[in-house]
Protein backbone atom coordinates (compact mmCIF):
# COMPACT_ATOMS: atom_id res chain seq x y z
CA UNK A 1 0.00 0.00 0.00
CA UNK A 2 3.13 2.71 1.03
CA UNK A 3 4.40 1.70 -2.50
CA UNK A 4 1.34 1.99 -4.05
CA UNK A 5 0.77 5.70 -2.34
CA UNK A 6 4.27 6.94 -3.26
CA UNK A 7 4.45 5.79 -6.65
CA UNK A 8 0.80 5.38 -8.08
CA UNK A 9 -0.86 7.93 -6.29
CA UNK A 10 0.76 10.93 -8.08
CA UNK A 11 -1.27 9.93 -11.89
CA UNK A 12 -4.13 9.82 -10.13
CA UNK A 13 -3.88 13.70 -8.67
CA UNK A 14 -2.25 14.16 -12.11
CA UNK A 15 -5.42 13.30 -13.60
CA UNK A 16 -7.87 14.96 -11.52
CA UNK A 17 -5.86 18.24 -12.30
CA UNK A 18 -6.13 17.85 -15.50
CA UNK A 19 -10.61 17.92 -15.27
CA UNK A 20 -10.43 20.60 -13.12
CA UNK A 21 -7.56 22.77 -14.32
CA UNK A 22 -8.86 24.73 -17.40
CA UNK A 23 -7.50 28.40 -16.77
CA UNK A 24 -5.05 29.28 -18.84
CA UNK A 25 -1.59 30.00 -17.50
CA UNK A 26 0.69 32.11 -19.14
CA UNK A 27 4.45 31.71 -18.86
CA UNK A 28 7.06 32.63 -21.68
CA UNK A 29 10.43 29.93 -20.48
CA UNK A 30 9.74 26.47 -21.89
CA UNK A 31 11.73 23.89 -20.40
CA UNK A 32 13.22 20.86 -22.25
CA UNK A 33 15.90 18.28 -21.05
CA UNK A 34 16.89 15.73 -23.26
CA UNK A 35 16.80 15.33 -27.40
CA UNK A 36 16.42 11.41 -28.80
CA UNK A 37 17.46 11.39 -32.52
CA UNK A 38 14.40 8.99 -32.85
CA UNK A 39 11.45 8.55 -30.83
CA UNK A 40 11.12 9.55 -27.69
CA UNK A 41 12.23 7.13 -24.76
CA UNK A 42 10.36 8.94 -21.80
CA UNK A 43 8.59 11.87 -21.17
CA UNK A 44 12.06 13.98 -20.20
CA UNK A 45 12.80 13.56 -24.49
CA UNK A 46 11.35 15.17 -27.50
CA UNK A 47 12.50 13.81 -30.83
CA UNK A 48 14.87 16.00 -32.93
CA UNK A 49 11.73 16.46 -35.40
CA UNK A 50 10.02 17.65 -32.51
CA UNK A 51 12.40 20.06 -31.47
CA UNK A 52 13.94 21.78 -35.06
CA UNK A 53 9.97 22.35 -35.30
CA UNK A 54 9.57 23.84 -32.27
CA UNK A 55 13.04 26.13 -32.95
CA UNK A 56 11.28 26.91 -36.41
CA UNK A 57 7.69 28.32 -35.04
CA UNK A 58 9.37 30.42 -32.57
CA UNK A 59 11.25 31.67 -35.77
CA UNK A 60 7.82 32.16 -37.35
CA UNK A 61 6.11 33.81 -34.31
CA UNK A 62 6.35 37.44 -33.17
CA UNK A 63 8.57 36.31 -30.40
CA UNK A 64 12.13 36.74 -29.26
CA UNK A 65 13.93 34.36 -27.82
CA UNK A 66 16.42 35.73 -24.51
CA UNK A 67 18.23 33.88 -22.28
CA UNK A 68 16.76 33.22 -18.69
CA UNK A 69 18.33 36.00 -16.74
CA UNK A 70 17.10 38.49 -19.42
CA UNK A 71 13.88 37.31 -20.01
CA UNK A 72 10.60 39.61 -18.13
CA UNK A 73 7.33 38.49 -17.78
CA UNK A 74 6.39 41.56 -18.36
CA UNK A 75 7.45 41.51 -22.41
CA UNK A 76 5.34 39.58 -23.87
CA UNK A 77 7.50 39.19 -27.01
CA UNK A 78 9.94 37.82 -25.70
CA UNK A 79 9.73 33.66 -24.46
CA UNK A 80 13.31 32.16 -22.44
CA UNK A 81 14.55 28.58 -23.67
CA UNK A 82 15.82 26.83 -21.28
CA UNK A 83 17.53 22.66 -20.52
CA UNK A 84 17.74 21.33 -17.21
CA UNK A 85 20.42 18.44 -16.06
CA UNK A 86 23.51 18.77 -18.85
CA UNK A 87 22.14 15.65 -21.23
CA UNK A 88 24.92 15.46 -23.89
CA UNK A 89 21.99 15.31 -26.34
CA UNK A 90 21.74 18.72 -26.05
CA UNK A 91 24.83 19.53 -27.11
CA UNK A 92 24.84 17.06 -29.75
CA UNK A 93 21.69 17.97 -31.18
CA UNK A 94 19.78 20.95 -30.05
CA UNK A 95 22.78 22.94 -30.20
CA UNK A 96 23.18 22.48 -33.95
CA UNK A 97 19.02 22.97 -34.64
CA UNK A 98 19.25 25.96 -32.51
CA UNK A 99 22.53 27.47 -34.00
CA UNK A 100 20.63 26.90 -37.56
CA UNK A 101 18.12 28.82 -36.57
CA UNK A 102 20.06 31.70 -34.78
CA UNK A 103 18.54 30.95 -31.44
CA UNK A 104 20.30 30.65 -28.02
CA UNK A 105 19.33 29.24 -24.77
CA UNK A 106 20.01 29.12 -21.12
CA UNK A 107 21.44 25.65 -19.91
CA UNK A 108 20.49 24.81 -15.99
CA UNK A 109 23.44 22.41 -15.77
CA UNK A 110 24.67 20.29 -12.55
CA UNK A 111 27.93 20.80 -11.86
CA UNK A 112 28.66 17.47 -10.44
CA UNK A 113 28.40 16.29 -14.02
CA UNK A 114 31.72 17.94 -14.66
CA UNK A 115 33.57 15.82 -12.31
CA UNK A 116 31.62 12.66 -13.09
CA UNK A 117 29.93 12.89 -9.56
CA UNK A 118 26.90 10.60 -9.12
CA UNK A 119 23.75 12.14 -10.43
CA UNK A 120 20.52 11.22 -8.22
CA UNK A 121 17.91 11.36 -11.51
CA UNK A 122 16.01 8.54 -12.41
CA UNK A 123 15.89 9.92 -15.79
CA UNK A 124 19.74 10.89 -16.07
CA UNK A 125 22.38 8.66 -18.54
CA UNK A 126 26.00 8.36 -18.10
CA UNK A 127 25.75 10.46 -21.34
CA UNK A 128 26.01 13.74 -20.14
CA UNK A 129 28.33 17.30 -21.30
CA UNK A 130 31.27 17.09 -20.74
CA UNK A 131 32.92 20.41 -19.33
CA UNK A 132 33.88 21.46 -22.90
CA UNK A 133 30.91 21.05 -24.13
CA UNK A 134 29.73 23.55 -21.46
CA UNK A 135 32.25 26.06 -22.10
CA UNK A 136 31.83 25.78 -25.39
CA UNK A 137 28.31 27.01 -25.23
CA UNK A 138 29.11 29.13 -22.81
CA UNK A 139 31.96 31.05 -24.96
CA UNK A 140 28.56 30.38 -28.16
CA UNK A 141 26.26 32.72 -25.93
CA UNK A 142 24.30 30.31 -24.24
CA UNK A 143 23.86 31.06 -20.20
CA UNK A 144 25.03 28.63 -18.08
CA UNK A 145 23.20 28.24 -14.87
CA UNK A 146 22.58 26.31 -11.81
CA UNK A 147 20.79 22.82 -11.26
CA UNK A 148 22.66 22.31 -7.69
CA UNK A 149 25.16 19.43 -7.77
CA UNK A 150 23.79 16.22 -7.97
CA UNK A 151 20.15 16.57 -8.64
CA UNK A 152 18.80 16.52 -4.99
CA UNK A 153 15.58 17.66 -3.79
CA UNK A 154 16.30 20.82 -2.51
CA UNK A 155 13.66 21.07 0.47
CA UNK A 156 14.87 18.05 2.12
CA UNK A 157 18.13 18.65 3.11
CA UNK A 158 18.98 20.04 6.27
CA UNK A 159 21.30 23.29 5.92
CA UNK A 160 24.49 22.44 5.59
CA UNK A 161 23.05 19.85 2.79
CA UNK A 162 21.61 22.63 1.00
CA UNK A 163 24.38 25.26 1.05
CA UNK A 164 26.71 22.91 -0.21
CA UNK A 165 24.20 22.28 -3.45
CA UNK A 166 23.74 25.47 -3.65
CA UNK A 167 27.80 27.43 -3.25
CA UNK A 168 29.59 24.66 -5.15
CA UNK A 169 27.54 24.28 -7.94
CA UNK A 170 28.07 28.27 -8.34
CA UNK A 171 31.43 28.07 -7.76
CA UNK A 172 32.13 25.21 -10.38
CA UNK A 173 30.41 26.51 -12.91
CA UNK A 174 31.77 30.14 -12.44
CA UNK A 175 35.40 28.55 -12.14
CA UNK A 176 34.54 26.01 -15.44
CA UNK A 177 32.87 29.16 -18.07
CA UNK A 178 35.07 32.40 -16.25
CA UNK A 179 31.76 34.28 -15.72
CA UNK A 180 28.96 34.95 -13.24
CA UNK A 181 26.17 32.05 -12.67
CA UNK A 182 23.01 34.37 -11.70
CA UNK A 183 20.55 31.87 -12.26
CA UNK A 184 18.68 28.81 -10.33
CA UNK A 185 16.77 25.57 -11.43
CA UNK A 186 15.46 23.77 -8.76
CA UNK A 187 15.33 20.15 -8.96
CA UNK A 188 12.13 17.94 -9.16
CA UNK A 189 10.59 21.17 -9.74
CA UNK A 190 10.58 21.10 -5.62
CA UNK A 191 10.88 24.60 -4.04
CA UNK A 192 9.52 26.16 -0.84
CA UNK A 193 10.65 29.88 0.66
CA UNK A 194 13.65 28.75 2.74
CA UNK A 195 15.02 27.24 -0.11
CA UNK A 196 14.86 30.70 -1.99
CA UNK A 197 16.05 32.34 0.67
CA UNK A 198 19.23 30.36 1.34
CA UNK A 199 19.36 30.64 -2.40
CA UNK A 200 19.82 34.39 -2.38
CA UNK A 201 22.29 34.51 0.29
CA UNK A 202 24.24 32.18 -1.43
CA UNK A 203 24.06 34.81 -4.67
CA UNK A 204 21.44 33.96 -6.85
CA UNK A 205 19.53 36.13 -8.40
CA UNK A 206 16.67 34.97 -10.27
CA UNK A 207 14.68 31.22 -10.40
CA UNK A 208 12.64 28.74 -13.02
CA UNK A 209 9.98 27.38 -11.21
CA UNK A 210 8.33 23.85 -12.86
CA UNK A 211 5.49 23.65 -9.74
CA UNK A 212 3.67 25.70 -7.55
CA UNK A 213 3.43 28.29 -10.27
CA UNK A 214 1.10 30.16 -8.31
CA UNK A 215 3.70 31.02 -5.67
CA UNK A 216 5.75 32.74 -8.03
CA UNK A 217 6.38 36.14 -8.07
CA UNK A 218 6.88 36.45 -11.68
CA UNK A 219 9.63 38.82 -11.33
CA UNK A 220 12.84 37.06 -10.06
CA UNK A 221 10.99 33.55 -9.45
CA UNK A 222 9.77 32.21 -12.91
CA UNK A 223 7.00 30.20 -13.65
CA UNK A 224 8.74 27.29 -16.61
CA UNK A 225 7.21 24.84 -18.72
CA UNK A 226 8.17 22.00 -19.94
CA UNK A 227 7.66 20.76 -23.99
CA UNK A 228 6.38 16.77 -23.78
CA UNK A 229 7.11 14.45 -26.75
CA UNK A 230 3.13 14.14 -26.75
CA UNK A 231 2.55 17.65 -27.54
CA UNK A 232 1.56 18.44 -31.26
CA UNK A 233 1.98 21.29 -33.40
CA UNK A 234 -0.56 22.97 -32.09
CA UNK A 235 -0.36 22.97 -28.56
CA UNK A 236 3.53 23.58 -29.23
CA UNK A 237 2.54 27.14 -31.37
CA UNK A 238 0.40 27.16 -27.86
CA UNK A 239 3.32 26.84 -25.51
CA UNK A 240 5.18 29.11 -28.01
CA UNK A 241 2.43 32.02 -27.43
CA UNK A 242 2.30 31.26 -23.63
CA UNK A 243 -1.08 29.52 -23.32
CA UNK A 244 -0.88 26.74 -20.97
CA UNK A 245 -3.69 24.82 -20.12
CA UNK A 246 -5.02 20.99 -18.81
CA UNK A 247 -2.64 18.42 -19.45
CA UNK A 248 0.32 20.26 -19.13
CA UNK A 249 -0.60 21.28 -15.16
CA UNK A 250 -1.32 17.60 -14.92
CA UNK A 251 1.78 16.79 -16.34
CA UNK A 252 4.03 18.58 -14.14
CA UNK A 253 2.61 17.36 -10.89
CA UNK A 254 3.55 13.08 -12.59
CA UNK A 255 6.74 13.77 -14.01
CA UNK A 256 8.88 15.26 -11.42
CA UNK A 257 7.54 12.57 -9.29
CA UNK A 258 9.03 9.40 -11.90
CA UNK A 259 12.07 11.58 -11.57
CA UNK A 260 12.63 11.11 -8.28
CA UNK A 261 13.10 7.32 -9.24
CA UNK A 262 10.32 5.88 -7.06
CA UNK A 263 9.76 5.59 -3.75
CA UNK A 264 13.15 4.66 -3.52
CA UNK A 265 14.45 8.20 -3.33
CA UNK A 266 12.98 8.40 -0.30
CA UNK A 267 15.89 6.52 1.47
CA UNK A 268 18.70 8.51 0.27
CA UNK A 269 20.71 9.12 3.09
CA UNK A 270 21.09 12.51 2.42
CA UNK A 271 17.71 13.69 2.89
CA UNK A 272 16.93 15.17 6.64
CA UNK A 273 13.96 12.90 7.61
CA UNK A 274 16.23 10.02 7.54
Amino acid sequence: MTIFLLFFAPFFVGLVALCFSTKSKKTGVLLFHRISKNHPKSLSQVSAKQFENFCRQVCLSSKKAVVFSRYSTQNENEISIVFDDGDKSVFDIAYPIMKKYGLTATLFILSGIIENEKIYDFYSTKNMMSGKNIKELSDCGWEIASHGVRHLDLTLLDESELRNELVRSKEELEKLIEKPVSALSFPYGSWNKKVVETARECGYEKFAVYRNHKFADEKKIIPATAVYPFDNPAQIKRKISGEIIGITKAAALVVPHFAKGTPVFFWNKLYKFQ
